[in-house]
């Protein structure tokens, strides 16, 4: 009797499984975080990169296609979005006797999670797209 007494009270490894139970969910929680940080910082950057290629077209007079896709390819770049996945298309047009440029960006980001994402996704596709009229 004694001894399943002693057994009972015996605490020692306590802490090892206290911890073993709140670590899985405290590091999948920050691995969360972290990973939205990273989806949000990459969305705002592919905006902020389409919004300044689009103020540099509008100033800068005579850009061919491939001049401004590669500015916005560069933009991207400095702010260390990865080439892979990325398609920047660029469409010079004329309506109702104005000229307008229209500037779009595709992007596919594979998440650090990747499989564990709960409802099954491995790509977040973010898009974007601005239209600015040429008034040199």
């Amino acid at each position: 009797m004694n001894g399943i007494i002693n057994y009972l009270r015996n605490n020692t490894g306590a802490t090892a499984i206290e911890f073993a139970l709140v670590a899985v969910p405290f590091f999948l929680i920050m691995l969360g975080v972290f990973e939205t940080g990273r989806i949000m910082w990459t969305m705002n950057t592919i905006q902020y990169a389409v919004e300044d290629t689009g103020r540099y077209v509008a100033v800068n007079e005579g850009l061919t296609e491939s001049d401004i896709i590669t500015y916005a390819e560069d933009r991207l770049r400095d702010m260390s979005v990865p080439p892979t996945d990325l398609s920047v298309t660029s469409n010079t047009y004329t309506e109702y006797g104005v000229d307008w440029v229209e500037i779009d960006v595709s992007y596919e980001l594979t998440p650090l999670l990747g499989t564990f994402i709960p409802f099954g996704t491995e790509l977040f596709q973010f898009e974007s797209s601005i239209k600015k009229p040429l008034q040199y």
